[in-house]
C-alpha cells in the first residue's frame, strides 16, 4: 500500500466501526474466515452483564428474606431426614440396596459408563436420530433418576416409609 496513503485514524468514530483500513495490521476481507478479536469490545460487553445479573440478585437478596429454619439442633432430627433434591435419588437408592452397592458401586459404574460410551456407541454422525445407543442410554439413566427423586421427594415420610400424597402427615417436602 505504498501508492496510496492510509486513511487517518478518527478517535471521534465507534473503535467498532471506522471507514477506510485499520490504523495497523492488514485491512479484513469479508470472504475470508480468521478468528475474531474479542477483547476488549466482547468482553466488557459480558462483564456488563454479569456486573447487572449481581446486580440485580443482590437487590432480591436485600428485598426477600430466605425461608431459613431455627438454628440446627444436633439433639433433634428432622424425620424423614432428606437431602437435597440433586442427591435425593441416590438416598432413594440407598434404601432399597446395601450401601457399597448403592452409594459407591453404582455412583461408580455410571460415572465410569458415561465416560465409557464414546467408545461403546462408534457412530460418526452427529444427527440424533441416528445415535441410537446414546440416546436410549441417556432415556434409560434420566428416567431411573427422575423416577428415583419423585420417589424419595414426594412419597416418602416418617422413617423413610411409603406414603402417598393424599394421606396426611404434618412433614416438609
Amino acid at each position: 500500500m505504498p501508492d496510496r496513503e492510509r486513511p487517518r485514524y478518527d478517535e471521534r468514530r465507534s473503535p467498532d466501526v471506522s471507514p477506510g483500513e485499520p490504523p495497523a495490521g492488514e485491512s479484513f476481507d469479508v470472504g475470508r474466515e480468521e478468528p475474531v478479536i474479542v477483547s476488549p469490545h466482547l468482553l466488557v460487553r459480558h462483564a456488563v452483564v454479569a456486573l447487572a445479573v449481581v446486580l440485580v440478585v443482590v437487590i432480591l437478596a436485600l428485598l426477600f428474606d430466605a425461608p431459613l429454619r431455627e438454628v440446627a439442633n444436633p439433639t433433634v432430627t428432622p424425620n424423614p431426614e432428606k437431602a437435597p433434591w440433586y442427591f435425593i435419588a441416590l438416598q432413594e437408592l440407598l434404601a432399597h440396596v446395601h450401601p457399597l452397592v448403592g452409594g459407591v458401586l453404582v455412583p461408580a459404574a455410571v460415572v465410569l459408563g458415561l465416560a465409557a460410551l464414546p467408545y461403546l456407541d462408534r457412530n460418526p454422525s452427529l444427527s440424533p436420530q441416528t445415535r441410537r445407543v446414546a440416546k436410549v442410554t441417556f432415556t434409560i439413566f434420566l428416567v431411573a433418576w427422575i423416577v428415583l427423586t419423585v420417589i424419595g421427594f414426594a412419597f416418602r415420610g416418617p422413617g423413610w416409609s411409603w406414603v402417598w400424597p393424599w394421606e396426611e402427615w404434618h412433614g416438609e417436602l
